[in-house]
């Protein structure tokens, strides 16, 4: 049979190919769509692709091509390739294969996919990078050293514990011994002088930081606020390693905590703002219409959980919010003020906001911790009309009770009390009210003395007689005894009164007293006062009793409306007398702007109306007056008492001017005080205008 010689081939026509189109090259078995957000389980396997792979997904859709094609065309045109359609389409065909085996959820090409490809996977490489679809090499790994991993007698990795991290048990699905978040936390606890020891949870011997592992660390964080109920009786929950891996922040955290920031302060507030929620209102609101039959008892606070206080009412929300907003408006730091937030919260959380809240209530809440504050509270419900305030008590007063309540002789206690009554001016006569701190010292003074008759065998005041106050007496020198001898005359002169003994065994006893005479100090002590002090509040009080011999107390009680600055005066209260007013001189002056202006500058809202104010005293509401321990403690520093710098002073002055009277115009002393403070200073003169 002849040979037929070939002929020319010919074309299908048009008409042809649209009745038979070709099948669409999209083959499923070629680098199968995976589905998002899955992690492998085992690791992929060794493959290669080659060019009948590429023609078998030639019609599949893969997000990225168009632009590494548009770089392929680019690339063509600087390398002026001859061949350029085939060199572009052989390229076309790897680039689908690379990015259609990218893992899932990842937009860029690993590096080390480029090794499956057959021909050309550094040029292509080099158009996904122009494209911006080639991942970036990994970061460089710490190698953990040769034989930390479990491994078979021939050296080799056990192929059953393949893919799992041996510190942390994260399934990673890799070659390696260590996880890369185990590694480089291993490296870290290293140079942190971390050791390898057994780990008091899981008794594994591993890197440990606070006594544990990174896996209990990781679990110990995860479980400290369980919002995905994960925590486990008798076992732990493992994961996956890679982007879904459990971390944990490489920091000196306490052990049994999480991180103080990210995820796990993200899941503290939702697991508060969980609890916050389930909360419900307090069983103890207080109802303003409800009557009183009988006082309540004091409220015990001690056995409350303040920790988690019940739901607001929506008043009481409002209030909390108001008083947030009205320190604010104060000028104040509520960053220092949490405590007052704290206690009101918890306050009006189990008595609600409709009725006044007992002050007691407060100050017993505010004692129970140091994270409460009650003064602040109690100031702003006042001004609320919320407070029922409490009947104001003297500390003064209060100890002197305790001090008598504490006597064991029910005659003797009652004695006690019946004086510190009359000291009150609250007995059957009326009488002159003293001081709290008086009545204290008089107690106080009493005490040891009435406690040692009673050891003695007396039962009652009424068989002290006056053998046994000579003998209390006589071993006592100097102000000891004169104190003692004070106050026993006025303890039996009370009880005489109200008829509790029949007579006054003390009222024939008298001491024999030296009065001192008053002397100046020397003046290398006195000099540079003013010097050693930068407050200008300091400075003025020690201004104020070295020039014009002011004594501590009336420090304390000077009102701003006492000042008057367009006549330099100053006007001193004195109760049961006239007020005493002092010219001030340039100097002093100045001293008084200096401090007027620090006082508004610190505190530009304090509505205190004393005149020294203290940073706790300016900005409390009552507008109290400086304790005197203020003062006691300014001249303590300066190293003069206030009372000898006062006494110099007026002894100063009457050594130049020997007049009873200036004395008593400049400083209000009384014409007794001033002839005294005269003759001491002028020994020479007599006692007496007509004396010879």
């Amino acid at each position: 049979m002849p040979q037929a010689k070939p002929g020319r081939r010919r074309a299908i026509p048009p008409w042809l190919r649209a009745r038979h189109p070709e099948p669409v090259q999209d083959d499923p078995r070629i680098c199968p769509p995976q589905v998002p957000g899955q992690l492998g389980l085992f690791p992929t396997p060794a493959r290669q692709f080659a060019r009948t792979h590429a023609a078998r997904i030639g019609d599949r859709d893969i997000p990225g091509f168009e632009a590494v094609s548009e770089q392929l065309q680019q690339m063509a045109d600087e390398r002026r390739v001859r061949a350029r359609t085939m060199w572009i389409w052989r390229l076309e065909g790897f680039a689908r294969l690379a990015l259609a085996a990218r893992d899932p959820d990842r937009h860029q090409v690993a590096a080390e996919a480029l090794k499956d490809l057959l021909y050309n996977g550094p040029i292509l490489g080099q158009a996904l990078d122009r494209a911006g679809l080639l991942a970036p090499p990994p970061s460089r790994r710490m190698v953990p050293p040769r034989g930390s991993g479990p491994t078979r007698q021939g050296g080799q990795r056990d192929p059953e514990l393949r893919g799992q991290c041996t510190h942390c048990l994260a399934w990673a699905n890799d070659r390696r011994v260590l996880c890369v978040p185990c590694t480089s936390w291993c490296h870290e606890m290293r140079k942190r002088g971390g050791t390898v020891a057994e780990c008091s949870r899981c008794h594994r011997t591993l890197m440990l930081s606070a006594g544990m592992c990174r896996m209990c660390r990781i679990v110990v964080a995860e479980t400290e606020v369980d919002t995905a109920q994960i925590a486990m009786e008798n076992g732990d929950q493992l994961w996956f390693a890679g982007p879904h891996a459990a971390g944990l922040a490489v920091g000196r955290l306490l052990p049994g905590t999480a991180a103080p920031q990210g995820r796990f302060a993200l899941k503290r507030r939702r697991a508060r703002a969980r609890a916050k929620s389930e909360r419900r209102l307090s069983e103890h609101l207080l109802d303003p219409a409800q009557l009183e039959l009988f006082p309540s008892p004091p409220r015990d606070w001690t056995h409350l959980d303040t920790s988690s206080p019940p739901t607001l009412t929506a008043a009481a929300d409002s209030l909390v919010t108001d008083f947030t907003a009205y320190m604010r408006g104060r000028g104040w730091n509520t960053d220092f003020f949490n405590g007052s937030i704290r206690t009101l919260r918890i306050v009006t959380g189990h008595l609600g906001s409709e009725a006044p809240i007992q002050e007691s209530d407060i100050r017993a809440l505010a004692s129970m911790r140091a994270d409460l504050q009650g003064a602040r509270v109690i100031n702003y419900l006042r001004l609320r009309g919320l407070l029922a305030a409490q009947p104001p008590t003297d500390p003064c007063i209060a100890r002197a009770r305790h001090h008598a309540t504490t006597i064991a002789r029910p005659a003797f206690s009652t004695a006690v009390h019946t004086f510190i009554d009359v000291l009150l001016g609250e007995g059957s006569t009326s009488s002159r009210a003293r001081s709290p701190k008086t009545v204290e010292n008089y107690v106080s003074a009493l005490l040891g003395t009435l406690e040692a008759w009673i050891a003695d065998g007396l039962t009652d005041p009424r068989e002290i007689t006056r053998k046994h106050i000579e003998d209390v007496l006589d071993p006592l020198r100097g102000d000891q005894a004169r104190r003692l001898h004070t106050a026993l005359r006025s303890f039996f002169r009370a009880l005489k009164r109200e008829r509790l003994v029949f007579r006054d065994p003390a009222r024939s006893i008298s001491l024999t007293s030296s009065r001192p005479v008053p002397t100046a100090l020397p003046s290398d002590r006195i000099a540079g006062l003013l010097d050693h002090l930068d407050d200008p509040r300091d400075r003025l009080m020690v201004a104020l009793v070295a020039i014009y011999a002011l004594l501590p107390g009336q420090l304390t009680r000077l009102r701003r409306t006492d000042l008057d600055r367009s006549k330099g005066q100053l006007r001193l209260r004195r109760p049961g007398r006239m007020d005493h007013v002092i010219y001030l001189d340039a100097f002093t002056l100045r001293l008084v702007t200096a401090w007027e202006l620090q006082r508004h500058r610190r505190w530009p809202d304090s509505s205190n109306p004393y005149f020294f104010v203290t940073r706790n005293t300016a900005v409390d509401d009552s507008g109290p007056p400086i304790s005197a321990g203020v003062v006691q403690l300014l001249f303590q520093r300066v190293g003069l008492p206030a009372g000898r710098l006062r006494v110099d002073r007026i002894v100063d002055e009457a050594r130049h001017s020997a007049d009873p009277v200036r004395l008593m115009e400049l400083f209000g002393l009384s014409n007794l005080s001033a002839t005294n403070y005269v003759l001491s200073a002028h020994p020479d003169k007599k006692n007496g205008p007509i004396a010879p």
